[in-house]
């Protein structure tokens, strides 16, 4: 039996249901995130665009140029609340990222990596067991980066720098 998660906006204009297990959930810390949150970071699953399926209101879109990679991040939400529902990519035409905080049960997927840490604000911790990368996972090009571990929690960043 495949696995359905199920999620929608604050209002509850905008449904969705989410088919088999995220590819990975990671807390991404980088400005863009922290903008479009209005937060410290964004959280998100990654699925297959055909894995979820939408209902209700239509949703609106902004589109964004990433200052990493030149190209379109597409951030999907709901025209009523606000809520930011998914985002999609440019980049990657095939995955679509779904919001944690979206879910109705948020703590059914685990968060498996962090990135652009770099760019994490003051009083973040970073978990003890948890990847952990600089930057994002893998370079433009493609290929993957080393992930920091660290065996105890770990302030992202110390001071005002």
């Amino acid at each position: 039996m495949t696995t359905r998660r199920d999620g929608g906006c604050l209002c509850g204009a905008v449904r969705f249901i989410a088919l088999g297990e995220p590819m990975r959930t990671l807390q991404c810390h980088c400005r863009f995130c922290q903008r479009v949150t209005g937060s410290t970071s964004y959280a998100e699953s990654m699925y297959p665009v055909d894995a979820v399926q939408f209902s209700g209101e239509p949703m609106a879109r902004y589109s964004h140029r990433s200052e990493s990679s030149s190209r379109q991040v597409h951030v999907h939400f709901c025209p009523q609340c606000g809520t930011t529902l998914t985002l999609t990519f440019e980049r990657w035409p095939e995955y679509r990222g779904i919001s944690r905080g979206a879910f109705d049960d948020p703590n059914s997927v685990s968060i498996s990596s962090h990135i652009w840490t770099s760019s994490a604000q003051t009083g973040v911790v970073l978990p003890a067991g948890t990847d952990c990368f600089q930057f994002a996972r893998a370079d433009l090009a493609g290929s993957p980066q080393a992930p920091a571990r660290f065996d105890t929690p770990r302030m992202a960043r110390t001071g005002d720098g």
